[in-house]
């Protein structure tokens, strides 16, 4: 299937350079560029069907880890964010278990949503990531499921919304809150304590909405998910350099095995 079948040209022309450059503004101002409606709802529908026969296949994890997604270091006092504890769930379906013929997977692999995704974030050019298993996966939460705060270990994560939860499952992030000279442990500590309402904002999740995020930066969460519908939401992972993998550690947690 053709990308100008998947997705909704009409509102989002993929190789519009003026459409690219006010999306790359947006992002580089933010971190975060949310494209609501990229997937027309006729799409969205059968991508949501096929995913349903896959969840059999996903792999559930279940953690307790610090917002750098590390276990919790002692040398740092009680309360430090580098000591604080953050509950997630998620049941995950890796690519090897995506069919070719599946939309979410033929997007994934289509060079003209690369070529996009990379003029959004300034890139010349893009790669698909080389882990067998998370180069794209389907993220599935079922009620009480949830991601706690945390930093991703990546520059930038694309992610498509294919099911919002029947409620809760509210994607929270706070913009920019460290840089890489600059942890500004108070003010991720004030967040951990419930204390930062006015600079945490809710990114829209509707179904079909792409996001392009810098979660490297931005301290980010999902809520608990409330009620029987499941909560998808299809990872698109690419990165500047070619080759990239995922370290055998991150394999067993998220995917509960390693390649044959």
């Amino acid at each position: 299937m053709s990308v100008a079948a998947l997705v909704n040209t009409s509102e989002w022309p993929l190789s519009d350079f003026q459409t690219t450059a006010h999306l790359r503004e947006i992002f580089e101002r933010d971190g975060v560029v949310v494209l609501p409606e990229f997937i027309a709802r006729d799409v969205v529908l059968k991508m949501v069907s096929q995913t349903e026969e896959l969840v059999d296949l996903a792999h559930r994890s279940e953690s307790r880890k610090t917002v750098y997604l590390s276990s919790p270091d002692e040398s740092f006092p009680v309360g430090h964010p580098r000591r604080t504890l953050q509950a997630s769930a998620v049941e995950v379906v890796a690519y090897d278990h995506i069919p070719v013929h599946h939309a979410v997977r033929e997007l994934y692999e289509s060079d003209e949503l690369m070529s996009f995704v990379a003029g959004v974030l300034g890139q010349e050019k893009l790669y698909r990531y080389a882990d067998p298993f998370g180069a794209l996966n389907l993220a599935v939460m079922r009620e009480g499921d949830q991601l706690g705060w945390h930093f991703d270990m990546t520059d930038f994560v694309v992610s498509l919304a294919l099911q919002p939860s029947q409620a809760g499952g509210e994607f929270e992030n706070v913009q920019k809150i460290r840089r890489a000279d600059d942890e500004n442990y108070e003010d991720v500590r004030s967040v951990l304590l419930g204390n930062a309402h006015g600079r945490v904002r809710v990114e829209p999740m509707h179904a079909g909405t792409l996001m392009i995020f810098n979660g490297r930066t931005s301290l980010h969460k999902v809520t608990p998910i409330v009620g029987s519908t499941l909560r998808i939401v299809a990872l698109l992972a690419y990165d500047t350099q070619s080759g990239t993998d995922s370290s055998a550690e991150l394999k067993l947690s998220r995917y509960g095995r390693l390649p044959a």
